[in-house]
């Protein structure tokens, strides 16, 4: 099963940089815009053995009741990837996940934590083509 991406429609830039990076560190990725039964694609996710990144900040319209249902899903510790792509606090259900920030980070940090995260090599930044994120490298 290809890595997981669980987005808001409005975070489509953020959501389709971090596939672009994944899958040239060699991973398959599956993106996916949060429709009214995102908790439940997140859910079957989870049943799967790669990482599930969930992209969060103030625009995704996730209800607490969603939450607490991706939440409550049995998985293994580090399967479950909340990153912030703002400065929104995650939803109450999901504070007790470490919720890694994107924010304000340049395009060499984020890619250094989204590696972190998933695990995968780094890039060269030489490698990189500028403006292609909308993110500002270093």
């Amino acid at each position: 099963m290809p890595i997981f991406v669980s987005h808001a429609a409005p975070d489509e830039p953020w959501a389709q940089w971090i596939a672009l990076e994944l899958r040239a560190a060699g991973h398959d990725v599956h993106l996916e815009s949060a429709g009214s039964d995102f908790a439940q694609r997140i859910a079957v996710a989870l049943s799967g053995t790669d990482p599930v990144l969930v992209l969060l900040s103030a625009v995704h319209r996730g209800t607490d009741d969603d939450w607490r249902h991706v939440a409550g899903t049995p998985a293994p510790p580090g399967r479950l990837i909340t990153l912030c792509l703002d400065t929104a606090e995650p939803p109450g259900p999901l504070r007790a996940l470490p919720c890694r920030s994107l924010h304000s980070l340049d395009e060499e940090d984020a890619l250094d934590l989204l590696m972190s995260l998933v695990g995968g090599p780094r890039r060269n930044p030489n490698e990189w083509t500028t403006g292609r994120s909308g993110l500002d490298p270093a």
